[in-house]
């Protein structure tokens, strides 16, 4: 579910987990961070700057993680690609669809608890409220 297609970038809705909330993934078919242009960076910035207007406005997100980690194309013997991981982060409880969302882990490293299934951050949300919150999000992006 691509809440953006460009020329150089595409942006993927993380529809099958939303461990937290509005996370996406903003990628492209270069291989390697050393490929990209000045213009990539220049358009992954705006981006970037977009999703975090919008994650702002929508669901009153606090702050962001953004992350590029390759390492599961090599060691899945896959072919690589630049992809970043936004994740938008909650100091505060989320209200939405009569659920309140909390980010228990705010402040922390987003990953350090995700091996562990008592600890790691769980998804609340059914796969119907995740296409609402898709739709809230492609509705609001406006990138030009």
């Amino acid at each position: 579910m691509n809440i953006y297609e460009g020329n150089n970038w595409t942006i993927v809705f993380v529809d099958w987990c939303q461990e937290f909330v509005g996370d996406c993934i903003i990628s492209c078919d270069k291989e390697q961070l050393s490929e990209l242009s000045d213009e990539d960076w220049k358009e992954l910035g705006k981006l970037e700057k977009e999703l975090e207007r919008v994650c702002k406005k929508i669901f009153n997100a606090t702050m962001f993680n953004f992350a590029c980690l390759m390492n599961n194309a090599y060691r899945d013997n896959e072919k690589p690609h630049v992809h970043f991981h936004f994740i938008p982060r909650y100091k505060n409880e989320l209200k939405i669809f009569n659920k309140i969302y909390k980010d228990k882990h705010f402040g922390y490293n987003f990953w350090k608890w995700s091996l562990s299934k008592f600890k790691s951050q769980k998804d609340i949300f059914t796969k119907e409220e995740r296409i609402k919150i898709y739709q809230m999000m492609k509705e609001e992006f406006n990138y030009k």
